[in-house]
């Protein structure tokens, strides 16, 4: 065996690796890689497994590898190769694992891979693959794991898939196909998961499917399937992600969705269907992401649904619901994200909506029939970013403790009867007019001053007056007992400094086939890193933001390798469980286009993340900064889009758990030498663990793009080839 991977070698793969005829594992994955893949490997008759996946490998797949008859892995993913997949790869007789995923592959899949007798996982999502499934793939093999997902195939779904009834994930969406779901596959007991979404299929929902007793998700959005909901869709104890939206369902939900209790996420938005919202949805406990906007349900919102206590995201927008927002979704304590515009809900706005602490991404009351006073309490939503509440009949002022709002970055309180001043913060005096229109005696927008000479403005005064008053006892008494806190916080760090901090490697990871791995190869002390950056001095420093200072490190065997220090937090700065929980959970996200994270180190007084070294350094940089802006000519900037694009569309799409970057900009966005993109600075990152009913979210660094798409995931971060589900 010679295994060389987790390393930071650079230059091609050596063509002599040729000559070693007894040969069995060949391991260089996740290095720096370049060049074409030599076509002397196809020489390595003992070879079982080779793996060369997570490099810089261009160029096409040497077909002389079909040479190799006692080859049983062939992992080649996360690459660049170009080309089509050779049909000679059709001849390896034992061939298990077939990984040529994340890469620019093109053409068809060859036929001859339904010839393969002993193929159990085949994984080439994310490609551009055209063409037609072959049809009899699966007839002759016992498939266990088979994503073509993220491709560009056509024509319909074989029928042989699960013939064996080994299948237990199968992932062909984000294609063009269509046609039925062939009965071989509505049959297959054997699914834990069906992923057929954003494709052209058509059909109902199959009653069949109810049978899978082991199956966790269904996934069929974005297709052309019709019909009704069957009654059987209660059946499907084990689900826990049920995705139906965009797609032409008609009629009721039925109440047997309450019998699904594993349930976490359930959309079934963009439809056409009818009548109530069945209170049986609040048996779901565990339900994380509840989406039903876009369709025609009528009657109350159900107030039980303010029991689902592990609700991070409710969408009820753009339907015919009426009567009153439930005061009960205030015990919502999880959730970021209420969307409820474009009804026909009236009375006031519950006050005790203020309650909702962790309400971050947006508040939509907009398009109803709302009135009354806008709730002081709405004051308390600090981290709140969106706020619509226009097109309404709200009255009042708009409240003062709106300029408590201090994540907030848009607020539409358009065409309501609003009087009064707005709040003199920023945001508000930057806000364009239109978010204030049809508000008559609404003062202090942008050409409308309030006026000074009137009883009005007298009121208004005193009003203030005594809110300043107010604000000022606040503040002195707040004074107080920062100066205390911060006195106890010394003594405490005092108390407990200790050493010098060691450096934690992330986990493990295995293969299945070799021993373990470790994201650095060996370990690094905290005195060699700060000799590699001159004990963090400013010479070293190559960038700043928010949260921290990144420097640049400079290890003995010249290996360059950023290191983020973190500023303090409270308490030592030490890192809780649940940080470090995070930290290694990024430390297992690998694509091409994110930053790949190496460790961390951290004691009472020092945290320490390290981070892949880019060697042109922020996008952010070259657009606004010193740095040669002539490097960004269009080609570039379109690669450095579709780069960024595709590393977020792995965090949010297939990347095990699910990743919420929450902090997209320029300075974010990482560039290698190459020019390539790459995702960096999880400061704000949000990661949820269906698996373990668990979310980790560490706040820091500063305000960026939010991105609320649908996250489905593929856990191909680990080589376990362990399957799971989260929410969307």
């Amino acid at each position: 065996m010679l295994a060389l991977n987790d390393n930071a070698f650079t230059g091609g793969v050596p063509r002599e690796l040729g000559a070693l005829p007894k040969l069995v594992k060949l391991y260089i994955y996740r290095n720096h890689l370049d060049g074409t893949i030599p076509k002397e490997l196809g020489s390595l008759q003992s070879a079982v497994e080779i793996d060369l996946s997570e490099n810089k490998l261009t160029g096409v797949i040497p077909s002389e590898l079909g040479k190799i008859q006692t080859l049983r892995l062939l992992h080649l993913f996360e690459n660049r190769l170009q080309g089509s997949i050779p049909r000679e790869l059709g001849k390896l007789g034992v061939i298990r694992r077939i990984d040529l995923s994340i890469n620019n592959l093109t053409g068809a899949i060859p036929m001859e891979f339904q010839d393969l007798p002993c193929l159990e996982y085949l994984q080439l999502f994310d490609n551009q693959i055209h063409g037609a499934i072959p049809p009899l793939l699966g007839a002759r093999s016992t498939l266990s794991v088979l994503d073509f997902s993220d491709n560009r195939l056509t024509g319909s779904i074989p029928p042989h898939l699960c013939r064996h009834q080994k299948l237990i994930f199968l992932s062909l969406g984000s294609n063009r196909l269509i046609g039925n779901i062939p009965p071989g596959v509505k049959a297959c007991k054997t699914l834990t998961q069906l992923r057929l979404g954003v494709n052209l299929l058509t059909g109902s929902l199959p009653v069949e499917l109810s049978a899978m007793q082991n199956l966790s998700a269904l996934e069929m959005n974005q297709n052309r399937f019709s019909g009704p909901i069957p009654p059987e869709v209660g059946k499907f104890r084990s689900i826990e992600r049920l995705i139906l939206s965009g797609n032409y369902f008609v009629g009721h939900v039925p109440a047997g969705i309450g019998n699904l209790t594993e349930l976490v996420a359930f959309n079934i938005s963009s439809n056409q269907l009818t009548g109530p919202i069945p209170r049986e949805l609040a048996r779901c406990t565990k339900l994380q992401r509840l989406d039903l906007s876009r369709n025609s349900f009528t009657g109350l919102i159900p107030k039980e649904l303010g029991t689902l206590v592990n609700l991070e995201q409710l969408k009820l927008s753009d339907n015919s619901l009426n009567g009153t927002i439930p005061a009960s979704f205030g015990g919502l304590s999880r959730l970021t994200e209420l969307q409820m515009g474009g009804n026909r809900l009236s009375g006031s706005v519950p006050v005790e909506l203020g309650k909702l602490n962790a309400l971050q991404i947006a508040l939509n009351l907009s398009y109803n029939m709302l009135s009354g006073e806008i709730p002081t309490q709405l004051g308390n939503l600090r981290m709140l970013e969106y706020l619509f509440l226009n097109n309404n009949d709200l009255q009042g002022e708009v409240p003062s403790s709106f300029t408590e709002l201090s994540s907030l970055m848009e607020c539409n309180l358009s065409y309501n009867n609003l009087v009064g001043s707005l709040p003199s913060t920023l945001l508000f005096q930057h806000l364009d007019s239109s978010n204030f229109l049809g508000n008559n005696g609404l003062c202090g927008i942008k050409g409308k001053a309030c006026p000074v000479n009137s009883a009005y403005a007298s009121s208004e005064a005193a009003a203030r007056k005594k809110r300043f008053l107010r604000e000022k006892i606040i503040s002195v008494a707040s004074i107080v007992v920062i100066l205390v806190s911060l006195v106890l916080i010394a003594l405490v760090c005092w108390l407990l400094k200790s050493n010098m901090p060691k450096l934690v490697s992330n986990e493990e990871r295995k293969t299945g086939f070799s021993g373990p791995h470790y994201f650095l190869k060996e370990r690094i002390t905290y005195q060699e890193l700060l000799k590699a950056t001159g004990s963090f001095s400013e010479s070293a420093v190559i960038g700043r933001g928010a949260s921290g200072t990144v420097y640049k490190a400079v290890m003995p065997d010249g290996r360059r390798v950023a290191v983020k220090k973190l500023r303090c937090q409270g308490e030592g700065s030490s890192v809780d469980r649940s940080f470090r929980a995070e930290i290694t959970t990024l430390g297992n996200v690998r694509h091409r286009n994110i930053v790949k994270l190496y460790g961390f180190c951290s004691n009472q007084d020092s945290n320490l993340i390290l981070y892949e070294y880019m060697e042109n350094g922020s996008l952010g940089e070259l657009l606004h900064g010193t740095k040669d802006a002539y490097l960004l000519d269009w080609d570039t900037r379109y690669r450095i889009a579709f780069g960024a694009a595709e590393g977020l569309r792995y965090l949010h799409s297939d990347c095990k758990p699910k990743v919420i970057h929450r902090d997209i900009k320029s300075n974010n966005i990482l560039l290698d030498e190459m020019m390539e993109a790459h995702v960096g600075d999880f400061g704000l990152a949000k990661i949820i663990d269906i698996s373990n009913s668990r979310t980790m979210s560490a706040v820091a660094g500063s305000y960026g793009y939010i991105a609320p798409g649908s996250v489905y995931l593929l856990n191909h971060c680990a080589r376990n080839y362990t399957y799971a589900v989260y929410g969307f």
